[in-house]
């Protein structure tokens, strides 16, 4: 019987024999492996480091030390040994790159397998798509026609390279480096070479959730048949996405709104068997390791494929698509509060006639105004608080409950709006050089550049804003219902 134990995030194989030693005898025995393998410069020193806790990777259970191994572990199954100073110890020799592996361990437990496949075509998938893929609701698989455009994208390649032409970023550098021809023995180490140069990023590791995002976004540019992958190439990123076997992408790199060719180099890092990696069933370990758990071998890279890895903007674009999602229902949201608190003071539903939004038809204004009327009284649903006071002399209600159609609107219709450029971008060629396989022509030319996601973004950010300042204001009206702030002037 074997375990795989990681200790400081190297994984070590140790033999337990019929499994009738206990958990403790394992974790001391992985510790002295991993002291052993370290030589003399380890930072681990037998006994100066006590073992806090050994958990079943897979599910994030603490294990008992007097338990024998065969009664609690499989063959062949992970344990994570964590050490009393593992609780602030980094994952990476990075400061910056701030993860407890407690964090990670806990989040095991939370994973479940899906059953469900998506079929990905890079034209057709929605936000909320995206953001099931984050939550391992769908597995992916490509439809017919992506494999046939993926295909026809690398055939012109292949003929490019047959043929010794000269293209950008095929048989040439890149950037300043664009006039110069790299020979054809070189071609694949350029490559790697481009991947590695750009995985700079700096700051804690995008979670789980958000890198799973940022891959099946990925995956689904690579699928519409303009970046000259390789079909093959492009199945075996899609096993590693579906094992969830998910790179270390830290959060910052993308530099403004140019592109996130840092977080997608990190992406892709980690694909051919280089930099860190986590899966829910091994954690954190060296990427060629955990892949290699999984059954998966690195991705072997040809020309032109770490290029078409790492150019794009689906590191904004994937988490504009979650802050759209959670965006719509924050707004949504905010109408009920809206409604519930002028029952609560007992206003009037008068600014919400329907007359009156149609002599200024804007469709946020017309849907939020119809919303509050069916939520605070209708035929349908009649509210007593609203008969109780519906012949009280009060004229109007503080602003911040009558301009309830006017704030909240504007804020729908920039979500819609954004909701909109989102999916677009989502669905887009972001890479350059781009392929187009039909006309037999490479162009380099400036999708990239992520201003259209980042930009509207900015907007999101705006419109949830004026979301929050609304109901602080009404909070206090709440809590002081019978002052005047001050808002009936107009």
């Amino acid at each position: 019987m074997k375990v795989s134990a990681r200790v400081r995030g190297e994984w070590l194989q140790i033999p337990c024999k019929d499994g009738k030693v206990n958990i403790n005898w394992l974790g001391g025995e992985a510790i002295r492996r991993f002291h052993k393998l370290q030589g003399p410069d380890s930072s681990l020193k037998i006994g100066e480091e006590q073992i806090q806790e050994i958990r079943k990777t897979k599910g994030g259970a603490i294990l008992d030390p007097d338990d024998l191994v065969k009664d609690v572990l499989d063959d062949n199954d992970f344990v994570s040994i964590i050490l009393s100073s593992d609780r602030t110890r980094q994952i990476t020799n990075n400061p910056e790159t701030a993860v407890n592996l407690e964090e990670y361990t806990t989040m095991n437990g939370k994973y479940e397998p899906p059953e469900e496949y998506i079929f990905l075509d890079g034209n057709t998938l929605s936000t909320d798509d995206l953001v099931q893929l984050g939550k391992s609701r769908y597995k992916i698989k490509l439809t017919n026609e992506a494999e046939q455009n993926v295909t026809k994208s690398r055939n012109l390649i292949d003929k490019i390279l047959q043929e010794n032409k000269v293209v950008y970023g095929i048989t040439t550098g890149f950037g300043n480096f664009a006039r110069t021809t790299i020979p054809i023995d070189k071609l694949e180490e350029l490559q790697y070479n481009l991947i590695r140069s750009h995985a700079a990023g700096v700051g804690r590791p995008l979670s789980p959730e958000k890198t799973r995002m940022l891959l099946a976004l990925r995956i689904n540019v690579l699928a519409k048949g303009y970046s000259g992958i390789s079909l093959a190439t492009l199945k075996h990123i899609i096993e590693a996405f579906n094992a969830s076997c998910l790179s270390l992408v830290p959060e910052q790199g993308s530099v403004g709104a140019s592109g996130d060719l840092a977080p997608l180099a990190h992406l892709a890092l980690g694909l051919i068997g280089e930099g860190k990696m986590w899966s829910p069933e091994t954690g954190w370990g060296e990427a060629k390791y955990v892949l290699e758990s999984h059954e998966l071998s690195p991705i072997r890279l040809s020309a032109k494929e770490g290029i078409a890895l790492i150019n794009g903007t689906q590191l904004i674009t994937s988490l504009g698509a979650e802050a759209v999602e959670r965006s719509n229902l924050i707004a949504r949201q905010a109408d009920v509060v809206a409604a519930l608190t002028l029952e609560v003071l007992k206003g009037t539903s008068r600014a919400f006639d329907s007359d009156v939004q149609m002599i200024r038809p804007h469709k946020g204004q017309i849907a939020v105004a119809k919303r509050l009327r069916a939520l605070l009284h209708s035929d349908t649903y009649p509210s007593q608080i609203a008969e109780s006071h519906r012949f009280c002399n009060r004229v109007q209600d503080a602003y911040t409950l009558r301009c309830c159609p006017q704030v909240h609107g504007i804020a729908h219709d920039t979500i819609e709006f954004v909701h909109s450029v989102i999916t677009t971008e989502m669905n887009s060629a972001t890479d350059n050089p781009i392929v187009f396989a039909n006309r037999g022509e490479i162009i380099s030319a400036g999708n990239f550049h992520g201003e259209y996601p980042a930009k509207v973004l900015d907007f999101l950010a705006i419109a949830v804003h004026e979301l929050a300042s609304m109901s602080e204001r009404r909070i206090e009206r709440l809590v002081n219902p019978g002052e005047n702030f001050n808002f009936n002037h107009s």
